[in-house]
């Protein structure tokens, strides 16, 4: 029974894990989004937010995914 309960366990750790990722990246892309928006005048004001949510969106959707990976991997060890 232990080994079910382990083996469970881990199952639901990987899925929210999974679907972390999947927000994540959903946020990226609204968050690039956003700064488009702006950029182009559509939304907000016309500062400097716009610009810098339309470069953070990449990497929020492209690096952070892979350090949390990296992270959770390196957890195991």
């Amino acid at each position: 029974m232990k080994d079910d309960d382990r083996s469970q366990a881990e199952v639901t750790i990987a899925a929210r894990r999974y679907w972390m990722l999947q927000f994540i990246r959903l946020g990226g892309i609204f968050v690039t989004f956003l700064g488009a928006m702006m950029v182009v005048g559509r939304t907000g004001d016309d500062g400097w937010i716009g610009p810098v949510l339309f470069c953070a969106g990449p990497l929020l959707f492209f690096v952070v995914p892979i350090m949390l990976a990296k992270r959770w991997k390196s957890e195991r060890r």
